[in-house]
């Protein structure tokens, strides 16, 4: 039978004789907790994770009762996973990783490729070794490639993060290459793009290393193109990167009047995701190129 996540929550907090102002301290309002309780509403997953915490059990444990799962235990984990990504959390997602390799290909292969993946991500990050992070990104491909020549999407992301790792580490011409063969791959096989995120992923990667090589031109062309496809999809993903990249590049061919149009656009689009860091960046960019004007 399954268990309501709030009810495991619930039973948890009663056991270790902690109230709901103990247990919502630093987390969420007390009211927030009872609904939980309650089964009202949901706790996000960066909810779960610090009452997992505060409650002294593993994430885990929310999902699985008598090994039954309360609610889609994978899809969770890999929420988990992609917000400490877009947070740079790398050291939280190593940690993960390790926590589920073990009992990652009993759930199914696709999950254990999507662990082995960010085990590779975040080793590059927290160590800094780009020949150990490639091999085991290499590997993570071979997991559900075997002999087949034609990529599938989470294969397609494992090869766009190759490609960030050679961006990362300055080796620019084959980070072209990577990026160039993900794009014809997703460009051939509409039907693994149907989010569009990949796509303007790989065009990212591909439009920052045009740049770094001074392609400005070629680099303009691509952002351009995940412009339009940000706005098609109705999707802010990336959009404010593309933005400022484009400003750049079009400051960079003698254009800055229009560059500072698209760097203000990606100002406002940084502040409505409230990302303070990257407003300062396109502010400190603005600034730059009104010194010129």
């Amino acid at each position: 039978m399954k268990i309501e996540v709030g009810s495991v929550i619930n039973e948890l907090r009663i056991k270790q004789n902690l109230t709901r102002e103990e247990l919502a301290k630093d987390i969420c309002e007390p009211n927030a907790l009872t609904d939980y309780e309650r089964s009202i509403t949901s706790p996000t997953i960066d909810e779960l994770a610090l009452f997992a915490d505060k409650l002294k059990v593993d994430l885990p444990y929310f999902f699985t009762t008598k090994n039954e799962p309360i609610y889609n235990y994978i899809e969770t984990i890999k929420l988990l996973i992609n917000k400490y990504k877009r947070t740079r959390n790398y050291e939280a997602i190593y940690e993960i990783v390790q926590k589920e390799m073990a009992t990652a290909p009993e759930k199914s292969i696709s999950f254990y490729q999507f662990i082995k993946w960010h085990e590779g991500i975040s080793f590059f990050h927290l160590y800094n070794d780009k020949q150990k992070a490639i091999e085991l990104l290499n590997e993570v491909m071979q997991i559900t490639m075997g002999k087949r020549v034609i990529l599938h999407q989470q294969e397609i992301e494992v090869l766009n993060s190759i490609g960030i790792i050679h961006f990362k580490t300055k080796n620019y011409e084959e980070a072209i290459t990577i990026f160039n063969e993900a794009l014809e791959f997703i460009e051939n096989i509409p039907h693994v793009n149907q989010e569009g995120t990949i796509i303007v992923k790989i065009i990212h990667g591909l439009a920052q290393t045009l740049t770094e090589l001074h392609y400005y031109q070629e680099s303009l062309n691509y952002t351009l193109k995940g412009i339009n496809i940000c706005n098609s999809i109705e999707s802010l993903y990336l959009n404010a990167e593309l933005h400022l990249l484009t400003g750049k590049n079009l400051v960079q061919l003698k254009q800055p009047e229009e560059g500072l149009h698209y760097i203000k656009q990606s100002k406002n689009i940084f502040s409505l995701q409230k990302n303070e860091e990257f407003v300062q960046i396109a502010e400190h960019e603005l600034q730059n190129i009104l010194h010129c004007i």
